[in-house]
């Protein structure tokens, strides 16, 4: 039994995949029949196989980062190292678990919180990229954020009551397909932005906090959310969110409330309205219709 586990406080982020349970459910077996085995085939390439697309979107964001090397020719010769310093980035979790995804950011910092809130703002905007890329593909995705303490077991794994708050704020307040905020979220970001500091690279770390806190806006009920269809959120992913994905995802919600309206599904109906009505508050900036 180990017991050198380091509690430390992490941002977590909490992502599950909506409807894919129930597509699950109908594999009931090994298929027999010429029938049962398209009905396999096509159930796993429609459910199995977007998961790990976007699992692997997710993948190649991260792992494109490790090779990014900031252009330091513009910057002074006596500004470089702090220019440098300011760009790290603290090693980052992320792991599936069946049709979720966790990413996990350790929060311990010993450079005036830079390191920690980079990273921070990685993990938010791609959040809100795959969240975009979900919902053009036809898989709504709902998330939970917050920070709490935990502990990184095995290789990857994060164990603590900082992803189960995560977890609460996805399975049981989001409703529709958001990207849900809690409050001790915001709090540290607010501390962060607040922090006295003595280095250029803590004066970075307070700018980035507050990036990162105009992303979080407040939802009709109350809640807070990531504004993912944001100006901010655009300008930051630099063409990654192209703007074909936001009208493919914009399609989707749309033909997804029309649906449930027909039904008269009113508990669906009202969270794809709900979702609509937000993008329709965003058309403009991605040059929707």
């Amino acid at each position: 039994m180990h017991n050198n586990f380091l509690f430390q406080h992490y941002l977590v982020v909490f992502c599950d995949h909506l409807g894919q349970r129930q597509k699950l459910r109908k594999l009931t077996g090994i298929p027999t029949t010429e029938e049962d085995q398209r009905k396999f085939i096509e159930i796993t390439k429609e459910s199995i196989g977007r998961v790990i697309g976007i699992r692997d979107a997710f993948k190649n964001y991260f792992e494109s980062g490790k090779f990014y090397k900031p252009n330091v020719k513009r910057v002074p010769p006596e500004l470089r190292e702090d220019f440098l310093a300011s760009q790290r980035r603290t090693n980052l979790i992320y792991y599936g678990i069946s049709d979720a995804i966790v990413i996990a950011v350790p929060l311990m910092s010993n450079d005036e919180n830079c390191a920690a809130v980079n990273a921070v703002y990685d993990a938010f905007v791609a959040t809100c990229g795959i969240g975009l890329l979900s919902l053009s593909l036809h898989l709504p995705m709902r998330a939970g954020l917050d920070v709490g303490v935990a502990t990184q077991i095995d290789d990857k794994e994060i164990y603590g009551p900082a992803l189960e708050r995560a977890f609460y704020l996805e399975s049981k307040l989001a409703e529709y397909p958001r990207l849900l905020v809690g409050k001790e979220l915001i709090s540290y970001l607010f501390w962060v932005e607040n922090q006295k500091c003595e280095t250029r690279v803590g004066l970075v770390a307070k700018e980035t906090a507050k990036f990162c806190r105009e992303i979080i806006i407040q939802d009709t009920d109350g809640r807070y959310m990531l504004d993912f269809l944001s100006n901010k959120i655009k300008a930051a992913s630099d063409g990654i969110i192209e703007n074909k994905i936001v009208a493919d995802a914009f399609d989707f919600v749309i033909s997804s409330h029309e649906q449930y309206s027909k039904k008269e599904d009113l508990s669906l109906a009202s969270r794809y309205y709900r979702l609509r009505r937000y993008f329709d508050s965003r058309k403009s900036i991605w040059g929707l219709k």
